[in-house]
């Protein structure tokens, strides 16, 4: 079972499954639920202006966004000639310094990985394919840098490991020790992933 940003709740259960029995399982889960449904009123209320698109993230900082007749990328407001533009002017302006960033962790660490690129995903935040092709969801380059160090590690630790074994998340450690606090902060920011 699990609860979606927007508060959906999904019941995976065998397909003769009397409906019974799977209305007693979400009942004993009902702690669960609660306490899952009101941390994301709670992240819904902390990103409303960004939902609403009023805000903006760029690299953590809520700044100011319309969509008008030209793209443009500043310190004080992020103004895109629509919400597909996005993509390119996010790329363009912090693409390489994430890159950079994810090819010194590569190099210091010794990963070895195929392409790197930028997608527009709508569910998740990067993905690594079994020949260490690694591709990146643009709307990451919203959020802190931290996040994205946690998350050009877990796909690094993909090309070793194509699981979430605990040797996966053993060696995710071994370069950040502290990654389940990046981890538990990257599920604040979830529902970007659904935007633009």
């Amino acid at each position: 079972m699990c609860v979606k940003s927007d508060n959906s709740v999904i019941v995976s259960a065998p397909l003769k499954m009397p409906i019974e029995k799977i209305e007693e399982f979400i009942n004993s889960k009902s702690g669960w639920l609660n306490k899952h449904i009101a941390a994301n009123a709670k992240n819904a209320e902390m990103l409303s202006e960004i939902i609403s698109y009023k805000k903006i993230l760029v690299a953590g900082a809520a700044l100011p966004f319309s969509v008008d007749n030209k793209n443009t990328f500043s310190d004080k407001f992020i103004q895109a000639k629509s919400l597909k533009s996005l993509k390119k002017l996010f790329e363009n302006n912090l693409g390489g310094s994430f890159l950079s960033m994810f090819e010194t962790v590569a190099e210091k660490y010794g990963f070895s990985y195929g392409s790197v690129r930028f997608k527009n995903y709508k569910s998740k935040w990067g993905c690594c394919d079994r020949a260490g092709n690694i591709s990146f969801n643009y709307k990451l380059l919203m959020l802190p840098e931290k996040l994205w160090l946690y998350v050009a590690v877990h796909e690094l630790c993909h090309t070793v490991f194509m699981n979430h074994s605990k040797q996966f998340y053993n060696l995710v450690a071994s370069v950040l020790p502290d990654y389940k606090d990046s981890a538990r902060l990257l599920k604040t920011y979830s529902r970007i992933t659904a935007l633009y």
